[in-house]
């Protein structure tokens, strides 16, 4: 169905053959399963609502109340909507169903997204840990290198000492 068909409440009670009155108390009862526009004191209801109309006359012709109804609404899968204001801060009716599969999928998309940078971060946590430890092992390895080269200018310096007495031999 077109987006843009909106009928007024007096065009839905006259296609449905329910009066103005009882639209305006479904539409009040019933709102979040109808796709219904409120600009300033009048209604519009979208033409894909009248079937939910009809069906919400009928549960009531079948002796249903208000709870009831809402309940078989519910139920038997009608999409619950409702009125928000978007980014220019225009109201538009949406389904809560369709909305809640698009945040699911982008709640997907972040955890796949926090899953590969946690990926990332172990294999950044262990690259760093190699560079440490080759780090770890040039330092001591040159520190081994720095102390045999002490004990070496070590042992031949007390080779070449002499007594002062032996200086003049």
């Amino acid at each position: 169905m077109n987006d843009n068909h909106w009928l007024t409440v007096t065009e839905v009670s006259d296609k449905v053959h329910i009066p103005v009155e009882t639209i305006r108390r479904y539409i009040r009862s019933h709102n979040v399963h109808l796709r219904v526009k409120k600009q300033g004191k009048k209604y519009s209801i979208h033409s894909e609502s009248m079937t939910v109309i009809e069906t919400i006359r009928q549960l009531y012709s079948d002796g249903k109340n208000v709870d009831e109804v809402e309940e078989s609404l519910s139920s038997s899968g009608i999409p619950l909507t409702i009125t928000v204001k978007n980014n220019d801060n225009e109201l538009m009716t949406v389904h809560v169903a369709d909305e809640l599969q698009q945040i699911k999928k982008v709640l997907e998309k972040q955890s796949e997204h926090m899953e590969n940078q946690g990926n990332d971060i172990e294999e950044l946590k262990s690259l760093l840990k190699m560079q440490i430890e080759r780090h770890d092992q040039l330092v001591t390895s040159t520190m081994r290198s720095h102390l045999e080269t002490q004990k070496q200018i070590a042992s031949a310096a007390s080779e070449v000492k002499k007594k002062w007495w032996e200086f003049w031999k």
